[in-house]
Formats: C-alpha cells, sequence, structure tokens
C-alpha cells in the first residue's frame, strides 16, 4: 500500500527523523546535518522509500511512470515506495525542458534517465555503506528488494538500516545502469500506486483543499480575462448574510464567505456593467469574416519543413517560387478548404487554487502543470522574494494545457491577500471555467498540391489562418517565421518527394487561446491527414497504398502504419455503406497509426471499430500507455464529433456540460491499441493518440461514400448511431 505524503523541503531534507537518506540528481548537494543531497528520493529507517514525484499528475500516470525508474535503480522493495506530490522547485526541474512543469508529453523523455542514475547512485552509495560495516569489498556486495546483501556470509541489512550511514558518503559521479534485459519493473504491467487513493477520496485534488477557518471564494466575471467591469451593487452584496468581502480581481469580482454556496449566491446576485472588452461585438460571423481577411490582407510567415527523424530536428525552408511554379505545371491540381472551430478544455475538475498570505509570506496550493512559472508570477504581484513564495502541487482532475497556464491562481492570490492570515480556496464555477478558457483556436487551411502524369505528388502549398497562440501570450517567436503553434507540421515532413511550402496569415482575433491537447497536431493532424487522402484519391491511389510510397526510408512511422492497416482489415471486401480511413501522427519520440471503420446511411454516422498502432520506444508503464492512447483517441473523438465553441455578443456561447456534450459509454466503439516495441529510447505518449482520430474519421467517411467532411465538427454534417 502507498500513502500520499505531503512533504515541506525541510522535512524531506533533516530526514523524516533519524536515519534518513536523500537524494536528487544533477544538482547541487544541500546536505543539512550531513543527511541531505536533494529532495526526491529518501529512505527512513524502517526501510520505506519516499519518493517525491516532481511532475504533476493528472491522471496521465507520471507518478507511476517516475517511480518506477527510480526503484528500478535503486532496487527496493516496490510495495514500500511511498510517493509523494512535488511543490515549486528547482530541484525538481525536467532536465529535457529546463524547468518544472508539466506539459508537451515530456516527463518521461526528460526524466528517464536522470531520475534513472539518481536510482543508481544511492545504491552504489548503500551498497558502500554495506561493505564499510562489514569491511569487506564492495565487489562482493549485492542488493535486493531493498536489502544490502554479502552473499559469501549470508549477512542482510535493509536499506533503512544503512541509511545514515550511507547519507555521509560521496555522491558517486559515474553509475551504471541495468541492462533493458535486467528490468523488473520498467515494462512490466501491475497496478497504479495512485490508484488506491484514488479510489478511497485519500488522494487530493485542488478542490479538496481544506484549511481551519478558511474562507471559499467565488467569482463573478466579465466576457474577457482583459475586460474592464464595474459592479452597480457591490454595498448590498457585501451586506449580503455570510459575505466576508467581495475583492477586485483580474476579469472581475471574487465574493469570500464560509460556505461556497453562500459566496456564489453573492457572486451571481452581482450586477456587472461592461466597461471595455477586447472581444465586444465578436460572434461567429466576426470570426469567420477575420479569417477571410488574414488571408486577403496578412503577408504570410513561412514555417520550415521540420525533419523529425532526428533527435534535434532538421529545418528545411520551401522555395516559394519552384514549390508554385511546380504546382502550376503539374498535370493535375487538387485544391481544398479545411476548418476547424475554437475548442474548450473542459477538464473534470475545474479551475481552482487556494493561497495564504500572512507574516510576509504566499503560499499556494492547487492543480498546477507549472507550478515554478506560478511561483515566479506571485512573487512579482506580490512584491516578494521568491524566497517567501511557497506554491505546492495537488492532484489535477485533468489538465489538457488549459492548467499549463498561469492565469487562475491570480484571482486567489488577490482575493487572499485581501484578507491576510486567512486561508482562501477560490473555486471556479463549470460556468466560469468555460467562459474564461483559453481555448484552442479556431482555423481556416487552403491546400493546394500537383499531381505528376505518373500519380505521384509534386509539390504541396498549405496555408493556414487564425490566432496566434504566442502572440496572446506576448511571447517572442522567431522574427519572420510562423507561429510553430498554428503552422508545425501542417504538411508532413515524412512524407518524402514532394517540394512542401507552409505559410501561416495571422488573424486579427483577441479571444484568449492557450494550449490543448497535442498543441499544433490538434488540428494540424486533421488538415494534412485529410488532405493528403484527398490527393491520393484524385490520384486514383488506395491512400494507404500512397502514403506507403511517400514513407520511403521512415521504416519506424512506415510499421506503425501497415500494423494499424492489418488491424482494421483493409484488404478485407466491404459492404455498400462501410469505409475504412486511416491516419497517423509522429515526432522524434512516437509514432502512431490509426484506423477507422464506419457505416454511413444519409445522415446517419455509425463507428464500428478504431484501432491504434503505436510506438514510443521504451515504455515504462505499458499499462499506462496503452490506457494514454486509448483516452487519447476518445478525447480527439469528442472534438471530431462534438467539438466547437460558438461565439456571441462577445463572448463564448457555452456555459455547462449541456453545451459541451461528452461521449458517453454507448458512443464509443470498441478501441484496439496495439503496442509496438521498439529498441528507440523512450518518447511520448500523453497528446499521441488525440490528433488522428479526426483525420481518420473523415477518411473513413469519405471511403463510405459519405462525402469529403472538410469543416468540424461531423455533428454540423451527421448523426452519430451506435454500431
Amino acid at each position: 500500500m502507498s500513502r500520499i505524503l505531503n512533504l515541506s523541503r525541510r522535512e524531506m531534507l533533516h530526514g523524516l527523523g533519524a536515519g534518513v537518506l536523500a537524494l536528487g540528481f544533477g544538482f547541487p548537494a544541500r546536505a543539512q546535518g550531513g543527511a541531505g543531497f536533494g529532495a526526491m528520493i529518501a529512505i527512513v529507517p524502517d526501510g520505506a522509500v519516499h519518493f517525491t514525484c516532481p511532475s504533476s499528475e493528472m491522471g496521465q500516470g507520471t507518478q507511476e511512470a517516475l517511480a518506477r525508474l527510480i526503484a528500478e535503480e535503486l532496487d527496493c522493495d516496490w510495495a514500500r515506495m511511498e510517493v509523494g506530490l512535488p511543490w515549486a522547485d528547482r530541484a525538481f526541474i525536467n532536465p529535457g525542458m529546463g524547468k518544472q512543469m508539466t506539459a508537451n508529453s515530456a516527463t518521461t523523455v526528460g526524466y528517464f534517465l536522470p531520475l534513472r542514475r539518481a536510482g543508481a547512485a544511492a545504491r552504489m552509495m548503500l551498497m558502500a555503506a554495506g561493505a564499510a560495516r562489514w569491511g569487506v569489498a564492495v565487489d562482493q556486495i549485492s542488493t535486493q528488494g531493498g536489502e544490502v546483501i554479502h552473499a559469501a556470509s549470508g549477512r542482510r541489512l535493509t536499506y533503512g538500516a544503512l541509511a545514515e550511514e550511507a547519507a555521509r558518503l560521496p555522491v558517486p559521479g559515474d553509475v551504471a545502469l541495468k541492462s533493458p534485459a535486467d528490468f523488473r519493473l520498467i515494462g512490466c504491467k501491475s497496478p497504479r500506486k495512485d490508484l488506491l487513493p484514488k479510489v478511497t477520496g485519500r488522494a487530493e485534488f485542488g478542490v479538496d483543499v481544506m484549511r481551519p477557518d478558511m474562507l471559499v471564494g467565488a467569482l463573478a466575471l466579465a466576457p474577457h480575462p482583459r475586460a474592464k467591469v464595474e459592479a452597480a451593487n457591490l454595498a448590498q452584496v457585501k451586506a449580503m448574510p455570510g459575505v466576508v468581502a467581495v475583492v477586485p480581481v483580474d476579469g472581475g469580482y471574487a465574493v469570500l464567505a464560509p460556505r461556497f454556496w453562500t459566496a456564489k449566491k453573492a457572486a451571481e446576485a452581482l450586477k456587472l456593467t461592461v466597461l471595455s472588452s477586447p472581444t465586444a461585438g465578436v460572434d461567429d460571423k466576426v470570426i469567420d469574416a477575420a479569417l477571410t481577411r488574414a488571408f486577403a490582407e496578412k503577408a504570410p510567415m513561412p514555417f520550415p519543413d521540420f525533419d523529425f527523424s532526428t533527435m534535434r530536428p532538421r529545418a528545411g525552408g520551401g522555395d516559394k517560387p519552384a514549390v508554385l511554379a511546380a504546382i502550376a505545371a503539374a498535370l493535375r491540381r487538387v485544391e481544398a478548404e479545411y476548418d476547424v472551430p475554437y475548442l474548450a478544455h473542459a477538464a473534470m475538475e475545474p479551475l481552482n487554487c487556494s493561497v495564504l498570505f500572512a507574516d510576509g509570506q504566499l503560499t499556494l496550493r492547487g492543480p498546477m502543470q507549472s507550478p515554478e512559472d506560478v511561483r515566479a508570477l506571485a512573487a512579482k504581484m506580490a512584491g516578494l522574494p521568491l524566497d517567501k513564495v511557497r506554491v505546492e502541487v495537488t492532484f489535477l482532475g485533468g489538465g489538457f494545457g488549459r492548467k499549463w497556464a498561469t492565469d487562475f491562481p491570480i484571482p486567489a492570490m488577490q482575493a487572499a491577500m485581501a484578507v491576510p492570515g486567512r486561508w482562501v480556496k477560490l473555486i471556479w464555477t463549470r460556468e466560469n471555467d468555460l467562459a474564461m478558457d483559453q481555448f484552442r483556436p479556431a482555423y481556416r487551411v487552403k491546400s493546394v498540391a500537383g499531381i505528376g502524369a505518373d500519380g505521384a505528388l509534386v509539390a504541396i502549398h498549405s496555408r493556414i489562418a487564425g490566432q496566434s497562440i504566442n502572440t496572446y501570450h506576448g511571447r517572442r517567436g522567431f522574427p519572420g517565421m510562423a507561429d510553430p503553434t498554428a503552422a508545425g507540421l501542417l504538411i508532413y515532413g515524412c512524407y518524402s518527394g514532394p517540394m512542401k511550402l507552409m505559410e501561416f496569415h495571422e488573424a486579427d482575433l483577441a479571444i484568449p487561446v492557450g494550449f490543448w491537447r497535442s498543441v499544433t497536431m490538434s488540428q494540424n493532424a486533421f488538415f494534412a491527414e485529410s488532405f493528403i487522402d484527398e490527393v491520393a484519391r484524385a490520384a486514383g491511389r488506395d491512400p494507404y497504398v500512397y502514403r506507403r510510397d511517400l514513407l520511403a526510408g521512415e521504416p519506424r512511422i512506415a510499421r506503425a502504419l501497415d500494423k494499424a492497416a492489418a488491424m482494421i482489415g483493409w484488404d478485407r471486401p466491404k459492404a455498400k455503406g462501410v469505409g475504412r480511413g486511416m491516419a497517423l501522427t509522429y515526432n522524434e519520440g512516437h509514432v502512431c497509426a490509426q484506423a477507422v471503420e464506419v457505416t454511413v446511411n444519409e445522415r446517419k454516422l455509425a463507428i464500428r471499430r478504431i484501432v491504434a498502432a503505436f510506438d514510443c520506444g521504451v515504455m515504462v508503464d505499458p499499462a499506462g500507455v496503452e490506457s494514454q492512447i486509448s483516452g487519447g483517441i476518445i478525447f480527439g473523438l469528442q472534438a471530431a464529433l462534438w467539438g466547437g465553441v460558438p461565439f456571441g455578443d462577445g463572448r463564448p456561447q457555452i456555459s455547462n456540460f449541456n453545451d459541451v456534450r461528452l461521449p458517453g459509454l454507448a458512443d464509443v466503439p470498441p478501441i484496439e491499441v496495439a503496442l509496438i516495441p521498439s529498441g528507440a529510447k523512450p518518447g511520448n505518449a500523453g497528446e499521441a493518440g488525440t490528433p488522428p482520430i479526426a483525420p481518420a474519421l473523415a477518411n473513413a467517411i469519405a471511403d463510405a461514400g459519405g462525402g469529403r467532411v472538410r469543416r468540424l465538427p461531423l455533428s454540423l454534417r451527421f448523426e452519430l448511431e451506435n454500431a
């Protein structure tokens, strides 16, 4: 059984009592009393190993995966390893990203080797301590299940018995790691450690945080986070029973009371007047016109054609005159225009954050993907030195990129600083959460391709129009280069042969936008894989074979595509109205190929099967990887079928799950995931399953005779039926 630890850094370093070995990786030693070397691993006298997971756990299984990396090399008793939640600290940075944040499916990739080295170093120190205790050579010492063993004499000591002595030894610089053939945890399937506390309710999510005398806050918000509002009846609301304070915060007001429903009722009673808003007058027609205008009036910014077959992708520029000339000279042209809407994150746990401002210090606790950035922002807002700000991470009830943002702790900080000495938990209602989301932008794409006499693809030119996430958040991009979150992989670099040109036209819209699960691929897989399917059919070729030919020199991607085709029975005869489609997504860390079988009868769509072939190199937790792919498929399925945020009167026209339909059990067809073993280094899995499902569905519908889908969601044209 594992228990969830919520320890301070000081508690970890002081050692949870006597005789504790604490070890981190690659950071300056912070020993106190000779017992501390870092912040992640602690071994207590009873032999239990405590691991503070450096990343946020939002259901994706990072606690399980990272704990396995430590335990594998430490050779401890897995059943007695206990996993804790992190706080903001540079000791927890992801070495691959240079920051402490959980995003971009980079957790396992970034921590894979460093955590294994940390576990191996701790094991070597314990072995050295055992050898010294017994007066034998260290090469006569072995370990097993949390014990140091001297086989020649039959002597054994637990890790706990040696922790204090081991802590005084120097941390070895070079460590030998296990061969994959000797793994007993990495690559195996077993129940996750966070399963029991989540089932029993002991796991603490942000909304679960409770403190004595805590105030709970509810929000009355403007139509835009940067809008200016005023309340006409502020005095009356402040006088309502139970209301402790009404605090102006970014985007509106926070009402504080001992109970949430008291605060919520008072917040709903506030009568807000909008003084100004960046989205005043915005509706769906305005958005459509802005996308059209961007193509006509905004100079296109090019995006490189990245080759992801190398660890550091190579960038190649598109020769615009040559591409346009090749398309003009081609025997046949294929043109298509595609649209995708704004998308909400709709995580099951709405945004929330708990804050205490007392004695010149600020403490935040909540569901955050980027605690380091939140800490820096909090220090700046409060005018405090960084060491006076502590940010603690709870479990996240889903994130999908929304809780990577740093906007939602701000109102909680502003509210708490108005009532110093008392904890404040600010809870966004579902309506607040959806209305003030940072949406995945809407995009429109115009693609044109030239096909040669032999049906070969000669050149592709794709242009995309929409908002820039970087622009909205004030981040600088590379001068003259398109925002990669908009234009990246708009044309797949893995398809060799054709000349490629990708361009971005930035739309003048101020709708709040941000990262959504799979970022650029959430839209560009639909554009790229739908268009390649159209090109194949225009060339009179089978879409699978056409892709396969374009994947010359990409055996890893081709292998996944072949597997998906075999799983769906690509070559089997089909009845009338039955269609099969496929699509893939890839980067330097993974390949995910999906295939779908559907039935189309006029406006009725039935999804019969979904299959996925996935390769992400070494898989730390195969069961977790499989869950991530199937869960990602369902997440993408929702967006493909029903996703879309309509706008009217300057604000999103969604309020709750009555406006955001989620797939129920009856809506999800059978999903089969095949994990492809490979010797590649560990890659990413959390976002890979989401992008291919929309184009695979669209391609299957076209194959079934249902026409070409170029605008999402599919509910605009079809009604879903159970297969």
